[in-house]
């Protein structure tokens, strides 16, 4: 869906929630971070565990840390203590169970009987 890119870029440093695509490196540190929250980790031990490539890392873990979602002390890095993540990962949670639930629905043809709402004023 398309969207006001300058409204985009000029909120995205102030959204209260996390555009961290499931699947991306990010999301896959940011879990494991947050899954072993009171532990530190080297990016050597975070990269053993998570398998993203070493040279995707480090620039991954700046980004987080520009975002306040993981703390540095080196050499060590950790979750940080922020409810986005919490929401985040409440988020993810209820569509995994939604998935579970509806997973032998079929919804391909969904979009023949769909209603766009803004026609509908």
């Amino acid at each position: 869906m398309p969207i006001e890119f300058d409204e985009y870029r000029k909120n995205k440093n102030t959204a209260e929630t996390l555009a961290i695509d499931p699947g991306s490196n990010a999301h896959k540190i940011l879990s494991f971070l947050t899954e072993y929250s009171s532990l530190g980790f080297k990016p050597s031990e975070i990269a053993e565990e998570v398998n993203v490539p070493r040279g995707s890392l480090n620039p991954t873990l700046a980004r987080l840390k520009e975002q306040e979602l993981v703390e540095h002390e080196p050499p060590y890095w950790s979750a940080a203590d922020d409810d986005r993540i919490v929401a985040a990962e409440a988020t993810m949670y209820s569509m995994q169970a939604f998935e579970q639930q509806y997973q032998d629905d079929d919804f391909s043809e969904w979009d023949n009987t769909d209603i766009d709402p803004r026609k509908h004023r």
